[in-house]
């Protein structure tokens, strides 16, 4: 793979509730504007909240599935389908980029896109037409230890590859309100921390995230804020963020995109 001109910056997408794929919302336009107009990757490689595993994987080369996987949702939605291919020499750039950092990989040739993954990027990149690799979040992982895969593969930046983490800032389900509904003071509260320690731009500000105002009402579970610290790594220590995007839906999820930007 040869050498992009320009690096293409690390971010960190929301991806919300599968809808987003179907809605017009401040979040889905962003989305839409974001691919129109970034700087076409060669590839993106992607790390979703959603593929969770015992210990490390990495999709195989070819065509990658797209994943429906919640329940309940409008019929439309499951028929979308994001075919996007894993093309083998950006897959094995990146397999060869996180063993020499000391990671074990295993390619995963059944997963393929979950929601999380291609929900943002048929927005931002309709189409398919970019090569994608979608990176596993392993089961115990920390903001410290997401941060060091994503210094990992941060060389992937300089070849012109999209290094994306996708989660949220703020994931509680379980405190949802209608849609339109005024963000939650405990959601902006926990955006305005998080914010503040992405602008020190020092992993070690997260290293006790229970410090973290309502971090547990924000965060039943931490799966989906990690992500963010994958992008952060891939970017490099002291790289500020830019907030390129920020709104709420439902009240309670924050819809929060970061570029970070040397």
């Amino acid at each position: 793979m040869t050498a992009a001109q320009d690096p293409i910056q690390p971010v960190f997408f929301a991806h919300g509730a599968p809808t987003l794929a179907l809605a017009d919302t401040d979040a889905s336009r962003f989305l839409k504007s974001f691919g129109n107009d970034a700087n076409q990757p060669k590839g993106i490689l992607i790390l979703s909240a959603h593929w969770e595993t015992d210990g490390l994987k990495l999709s195989a080369p070819g065509p990658l599935r797209t994943y429906h996987d919640f329940r309940g949702f409008p019929a439309e939605l499951y028929d979308i389908s994001y075919p996007a291919n894993a093309v083998e020499d950006q897959v094995d750039e990146a397999a060869k980029h996180l063993e020499a950092a000391g990671y074990d990989v295993e390619l995963d040739s059944k997963w393929g896109l979950d929601h999380g993954a291609w929900v943002p990027l048929s927005l931002a990149f309709p189409g398919a037409g970019v090569p994608v690799t979608a990176l596993s979040l392993p089961n115990g992982s920390t903001p410290e230890t997401v941060f060091n895969l994503g210094r990992a593969v941060a060389p992937l930046k300089e070849q012109g590859v999209l290094i994306i983490g996708s989660g949220s800032t703020t994931h509680n389900l379980r405190e949802i309100h209608p849609q339109g509904s005024s963000a939650q003071k405990w959601a902006v509260d926990f955006d305005k921390w998080l914010d503040m320690g992405l602008r020190e731009g020092s992993i070690e500000y997260f290293s006790d995230l229970e410090a973290a105002p309502d971090f547990r009402r924000n965060h039943p579970t931490e799966e989906h804020l990690l992500p963010l610290f994958f992008a952060l790594g891939a970017a490099g220590r002291g790289t500020p963020p830019e907030l390129l995007h920020r709104s709420y839906e439902y009240g309670s999820i924050s819809m929060s995109y970061f570029r970070f930007a040397a």
